[in-house]
């Protein structure tokens, strides 16, 4: 695997990949002026997990020519699920641009009669906010800050180039936010207190057809965050995966992982045994999403991992997934 230390162009002239690679900052440098294609994907998708039984996602992207908004919350214990879904025609319904460094300070919005979301970063907090009044009769009101962003705080950025030239992804992965606030749809309100949150942030021009899986969770130990995201299916992975786990705010790199069906049980290991958890599902759904249809398992996760020295650091039980997507 090849990570990047510097700053690095991330298209040539032509709007191909100039690199691959990972780094555990944001060094790929780009312009949209670079990306020779009508068909640029960008996807800013926050995950909470909340008082152990509760998921929300909150995401906010186009696919080429179409803008979505849209919020779901689950509750893992019952199978209860509220959306709320905006769509507008056009990119240009983005009253700021988005962004192409997630790491800066930006202040993305999109709005329009009823509705509002909006997703603001700075150096000390992200905010997440959405107001919903009566669009296609739902009600919904999110505000969340979510901490724990500080520029000490290692990620994992991944350039994925594939066979097709012109075609590339940039994934952006940062774990171990902590969340508070509160999310109203519909009926349905909770109060958030130091909820996990993650980020899956993306750019690229993908092909119309394609299958990935992406997966992650975390919790605290012995005071400390810990966090991981893994993935694969997407693109050529020979210069870096995007599997990774994050203790203690630093990012500790994985090659591959395999998942391993073992009767109603799923196991997670990569190639070196650094990252070895059992999950015990306790939720499964199926959904038409903006970006593919989704099969998605939610557990209780429990494992170990290896750090850089040796170290190996068990993980208690904690809640986490595996989705697969397909288009």
């Amino acid at each position: 695997m090849r990570e990047i230390l510097a700053n690095e162009p991330l298209l040539d002239s032509h709007g191909r990949p100039a690199t691959s690679g990972y780094s555990r900052h944001m060094q790929f440098v780009w312009d949209k002026k670079d990306v020779h294609s009508s068909r640029l994907e960008e996807w800013d998708v926050y995950r909470i997990h909340f008082g152990g039984r509760y998921v929300l996602q909150l995401a906010l992207g186009h696919s080429v020519y179409t803008v979505h908004a849209h919020a779901t919350l689950t509750d893992l214990a019952t199978g209860d699920v509220h959306r709320m879904c905006r769509t507008t025609a056009a990119p240009r319904a983005y009253k700021r641009q988005t962004p192409t460094n997630p790491e800066t300070a930006n202040d993305l919005q999109y709005f329009g009669k009823n509705y509002l979301v909006q997703f603001e970063t700075t150096d000390k907090f992200r905010r997440l906010a959405l107001t919903c009044n009566e669009y296609a009769g739902i009600k919904a009101e999110i505000f969340l800050m979510l901490t724990n962003v500080g520029k000490a705080k290692e990620k994992l950025a991944v350039v994925t180039p594939f066979d097709k030239p012109g075609q590339w992804q940039l994934r952006y992965l940062e774990s171990c936010f902590t969340v508070n606030g509160y999310v109203r749809i519909e009926d349905v309100a909770y109060q958030i207190t130091d909820g996990f949150g993650m980020l899956n942030w993306s750019r690229g021009v993908l092909p119309a057809r394609y299958k990935q899986a992406w997966g992650g969770g975390g919790t605290n130990v012995e005071g400390k965050p810990f966090g991981f995201s893994i993935g694969w299916g997407l693109g050529n992975a020979e210069q870096a995966t995007e599997n990774a786990f994050f203790f203690d705010n630093k990012t500790y790199k994985l090659t591959q992982v395999q998942e391993i069906g073992i009767g109603d049980t799923y196991r997670y290991v990569d190639d070196e045994e650094r990252f070895v958890f059992k999950a015990e599902p306790i939720y499964e759904y199926d959904a038409d999403t903006p970006q593919g249809r989704v099969h998605c398992i939610y557990g209780k996760w429990t494992g170990r991992v290896v750090l850089e020295d040796g170290t190996e650091q068990n993980i208690p039980p904690f809640l986490a997934f595996c989705e697969h997507m397909s288009r």
